[in-house]
């Protein structure tokens, strides 16, 4: 199962971290109705949907915080037997995030 994670960068504030997440991520996923479809799979319904995702929707789905906070929830992913987990980097100042790919590939081969 491939699960969308976006690394965004050192943002420990949860608030923060949802705002980026729903603009740049949860927003577009949660109008394609594979993506809805398979999250009602996993337990989520029309209320996780609304507004961009609720809080539980968005910490599932969403990777953030440092570095070894990211690679915590990757190591979970692989530990529930997912066989790969994909990282769609958001970059709090724009760009394509390939600062914060850098920053996790050496912490991320290691595990």
């Amino acid at each position: 199962m491939q699960h969308e994670a976006p690394y965004e960068g050192p943002t420990a504030d949860p608030a923060s971290a949802r705002v980026l997440a729903r603009e740049h991520h949860t927003c577009r996923y949660l109008q394609l109705p594979n993506y809805t479809g398979n999250l009602r799979r996993l337990g989520f319904g029309d209320e996780d949907f609304a507004g961009g995702g609720s809080d539980r929707l968005v910490d599932a789905i969403v990777a953030w915080g440092d570095v070894d906070a990211v690679r915590r929830r990757v190591a979970e992913h692989h530990e529930a037997g997912a066989d790969h987990v994909a990282l769609q980097p958001v970059a709090t100042e724009g760009g394509l995030g390939i600062d914060q790919l850098r920053e996790l590939a050496p912490v991320l081969i290691e595990s």
